[in-house]
């Protein structure tokens, strides 16, 4: 009879702790997903922003080329102004990254998850155009 009764209890303890470790598991490997979509999100906006300010500074006919990595739950992207904007779904609301740049930019960043070669170019009138090589 102690016997049944000792694996019983150990029964009971091991359900007790998994009742416990499961959603500690599940909330962990969430926040460490989201985590991992906040940093290549503000990887892509600081990589392109940080290559057109450094192209707008040689002026036009320079170009160059950045490989960016984007995560899914994108809302939306911009470039425009003097701005690269990424706008995405992460803990439940929407995020905002954004490099402001020196000169003025112009083009497109993918709206879709991937690793994408982007080309940045100086134009004549001085504009860095971004857009999917």
């Amino acid at each position: 009879m102690k016997r049944g009764q000792a694996a019983f209890e150990y029964m009971i303890l091991i359900g007790v702790l998994l009742a416990v470790l499961i959603p500690l598991f599940n909330y962990v490997s969430y926040y460490s997903a989201q985590n991992v979509k906040v940093e290549k999100l503000e990887d892509a906006v600081q990589t392109l922003g940080k290559t057109a300010d450094s192209l707008y500074s040689l002026g036009p006919g320079n170009k160059d080329y950045a490989w960016i990595s984007l995560p899914g739950g994108l809302r939306n992207t911009s470039v425009s102004g003097q701005e690269v904007l990424i706008v995405a779904y992460l803990f439940g609301g929407n995020s905002d990254f954004h490099y402001n740049t020196k000169g003025p930019v112009n083009g497109t960043i993918p709206n879709e998850r991937g690793t994408f070669k982007m080309k940045l170019e100086v134009l004549d009138n001085g504009t860095v155009q971004i857009e999917k090589s």
